[in-house]
């Protein structure tokens, strides 16, 4: 965000939504395993992906570091087996990451990378495209204990992440 469009170092982003597109490695591996994808509300699933609907969030009017929160999330299922990630929170800073809430429990489940993000402002809106994501550790053994599995590994490509907000105020 230039400078001169923001009046603070920071600003508060809220509306808006930040959708997932799926990679096709992302879907087939879901597909092959039989485990099926489904928003949890108020998330929603369309052509352009999962879309989840930003909260609130705080960045950096220059770097964008900072935090942007979600409402709804993912439920993956296969059978009895059920397993719901909530509440996401992108993290922006030196391993910019998104985290869910697993149970009680907050957790990285997805490394965002940055390096061919493509930011675009017109006027209060402000839309982040391009971000590379990717599974974690954490997320791939989580999962793959969860569904008795090991075709989850760090690092598989996920999808793609457009953030689409607007600056609150």
């Amino acid at each position: 965000v230039p400078a001169a469009e923001a009046s603070a170092a920071k600003v508060s982003l809220a509306g808006g939504a930040t959708t997932l597109k799926l990679s096709s490695t992302a879907s087939g591996a879901l597909q092959s395993l039989g485990i099926a994808a489904a928003p949890i509300s108020p998330a929603t699933a369309g052509k352009g992906g999962l879309a989840f609907p930003v909260t609130t969030g705080r960045v950096d009017a220059k770097t964008l570091a900072g935090s942007i929160r979600h409402s709804g999330g993912i439920r993956l299922s296969k059978g009895a087996t059920k397993v719901a990630l909530r509440s996401f929170t992108i993290r922006i800073d030196k391993r910019p990451d998104l985290t869910a809430k697993v149970g009680g429990t907050r957790v990285s489940i997805l490394n965002l990378d940055l390096s061919k993000a493509e930011v675009a402002i017109k006027g209060k809106h402000v839309t982040v495209a391009g971000v590379g994501a990717t599974l974690t550790r954490p997320a791939a053994r989580a999962l793959n204990a969860a569904f008795s599995t090991d075709a989850f590994q760090k690092g598989l490509d996920v999808g793609t992440a457009t953030v689409r907000t607007r600056i609150a105020g």
